[in-house]
């Protein structure tokens, strides 16, 4: 009987020392993961891209192009490239991309950069895609058409 108690005994310590483990393991796994971003595949990114780039058309912005940099560079898989008018209007345009993800998708930017009246150029990091939106001046001036001829432009149904 006594050696019944004793293993009795133990396993009880085991299984509360697993629950423990357990308990301090999934306390750890979720505190790493809390603020991560969502995985988005290919597909989807493509799919997310047109998306905003649609936000963007909605928010009369012009010259949209929407580049695939597939085999270009591991920034990002996707560009937007949009020109407002106004700086309201490049934060408008930002602002509705970023609304409709966050609400529809769960989808928050990694970064954005502060909008003043002076900006020529507005950019937001979703990780699978970085939208820019400029100015007339700030597009003629950083010239990204230019600097990522080499990426093939996706044409997006207006």
């Amino acid at each position: 009987m006594f050696l019944f108690v004793i293993f009795f005994l133990n396993v009880v310590i085991n299984v509360k020392k697993r629950l423990v483990q357990k308990t301090e393991f999934t306390f750890w796994i979720n505190k790493i993961t809390k603020n991560k971003k969502k995985f988005i595949d290919r597909e989807k990114a493509k799919e997310l891209t047109l998306k905003a780039a649609k936000i963007l058309d909605d928010k009369k912005l012009e010259d949209i192009k929407v580049l695939d940099l597939d085999g270009i560079t591991s920034l990002s898989d996707f560009f937007i490239l949009a020109t407002a008018n106004s700086s309201p209007q490049m934060k408008a345009g930002a602002d509705a991309v970023y609304k409709e993800f966050k609400k529809e998708e769960g989808i928050l930017p990694y970064s954005e950069n502060d909008n003043t009246p002076e900006s020529l150029w507005h950019l937001s990091d979703y990780g699978f895609m970085v939208i820019h939106i400029f100015t007339k001046e700030g597009r003629e001036y950083y010239d990204l058409d230019k600097l990522w001829n080499e990426a093939k432009e996706i044409k997006f149904n207006k």
